[in-house]
């Protein structure tokens, strides 16, 4: 990694973060950057500080810990909440464990910031390889970046590290177009071994490659199992794994639910209107009376229904239509959220790029029902960015969340993705 930084200009070091070296002669645009820098520091610095033992960070930080120290991951010593990661994120959060919780909170805080330029200038690199028209890829970004920001926003509040594995899958998919497999595949796979999401990707990969991104794949996941392992020992390297798989990946494979009102997952949205709420009382999103078994079989036949449909589509970009495609990226990232078993909000951070592609359609609007849907989802999107317990009470916050409308305005996205194709936005790569 070193000597590849070593071979960049400092231009394009800096452009990754949206600095244009041509503009650093201007005094006007050096105050500026230097006012967001100095922003994004302090603000880094006063989170990092109301960062405290029942935040979502510490469990990161105590995972570097306990991984550090050779104590079980997944037994929440240290007084964290449940740690549900593979080893090796607890290998790469050891970091973390270098600092006291509120320091190290505070230089995520700020590397989150980064990440979140960085996210925003690969979507921008993955958009110029489809569209030539400059002005119209600066739009839909800022379209992009404007709705989902509140996402990045909330991210950033709570020090999540999901603006990491979006940079990595982004990366990914970046190297894919440049036919560099070794880092298409190593930066999926760290992604994947970070938090479990980023498998989506794998069949994306896979079918726009030659057949040995197979092999490179499964010498990265070797080495990401193995390293864990080396540093913990062989006993304690197998037990995280087994870990791992008994107190997360096993519940949710014989189909375990969380369905609080702020999962946007589709089985906590199916749940939440299917059967009662337990877990809030004075709020209830039950639309329909439905058993739990029935509401778990309409979920397992949503799953496999989405699942297949995604399937499909990259089969048919890949082996019929023969071109790369916007709406294929787009359509996987929707269906990695709509089919985890757990998404946050601030998990939803990737939607900047979706949101990008989403608003390249209105250059190719045809027909009433084309129009009526975009218009609709666009109405959804739109509303669902400013929603905040600040913005409309708690009362509306609370129903809005319940009701998932964010998973079902992306679940219209994903078939309006499927159904609608744009010329402008496919090219052969």
């Amino acid at each position: 990694m070193n000597c590849y930084l070593c071979n960049m200009s400092k231009e394009k070091i800096l452009s990754y973060f949206l600095i244009d070296v041509q503009r650093l002669k201007d005094k006007r645009y050096v105050m500026l950057y230097c006012g967001i820098g100095v922003f994004m520091i302090v603000y880094s610095i006063l989170n990092g500080m109301r960062i405290g033992p029942s935040s979502d960070f510490n469990v990161f930080w105590t995972a570097g810990k306990n991984f550090f120290n050779g104590v079980d991951l997944y037994s929440r010593i240290g007084g964290a909440e449940r740690y549900i990661y593979p080893p090796f994120a607890a290998m790469l959060f050891q970091f973390f464990a270098l600092f006291p919780l509120k320091v190290a909170a505070s230089i995520y805080t700020f590397i989150n910031f980064l990440l979140f330029l960085l996210a925003i200038s690969l979507s921008q690199n993955i958009l110029s390889r489809f569209i030539s028209d400059s002005k119209k890829i600066k739009l839909v970004m800022f379209l992009g970046v404007a709705f989902s920001f509140r996402f990045f926003w909330y991210h950033t509040l709570f020090v999540q590290m999901n603006e990491l594995m979006l940079v990595l899958c982004l990366a990914s998919i970046v190297a894919s177009f440049q036919n560099k497999e070794t880092k298409a595949s190593a930066y999926l796979v760290i992604a994947a071994f970070i938090k479990v999401l980023p498998v989506f990707f794998i069949p994306w990969l896979v079918l726009r490659s030659k057949p040995r991104i197979i092999l490179k794949l499964s010498m990265a996941a070797m080495l990401c199992l193995a390293l864990p392992i080396v540093f913990r020992g062989w006993n304690t390297g197998l037990h995280d794994l087994q870990n791992y798989y008994y107190t997360f990946l096993q519940p949710f494979k014989e189909g375990r639910v969380e369905p609080e009102f702020h999962n946007q997952s589709l089985a906590a949205s199916i749940f939440k209107i299917c059967l009662p709420s337990s877990a809030e009382p004075g709020f209830n999103y039950q639309l329909f009376r439905v058993s739990e078994a029935k509401a778990a079989l309409i979920y397992k036949f949503s799953f496999l229904g989405m699942a297949a449909a995604m399937m499909m589509f990259l089969l048919w970009e890949r082996l019929v239509y023969k071109k790369n495609t916007l709406r294929g990226i787009a359509i996987v990232f929707i269906a990695m959220h709509l089919l985890s078993g757990i998404t946050w909000e601030y998990h939803l951070v990737s939607l900047v790029l979706v949101y990008a592609i989403f608003a390249l359609y209105y250059w190719q609007l045809k027909g009433i029902a084309d129009k009526f849907f975009f218009y609709l989802i666009s109405v959804f999107v739109v509303l669902f960015s400013f929603v905040g317990k600040d913005t409309v009470g708690n009362y509306l916050y609370h129903y809005l969340e319940g009701y998932s409308v964010v998973t079902w305005t992306l679940v219209l996205m994903f078939f309006y993705l499927l159904w609608r194709p744009t010329k402008e936005a496919e090219a052969k790569i």
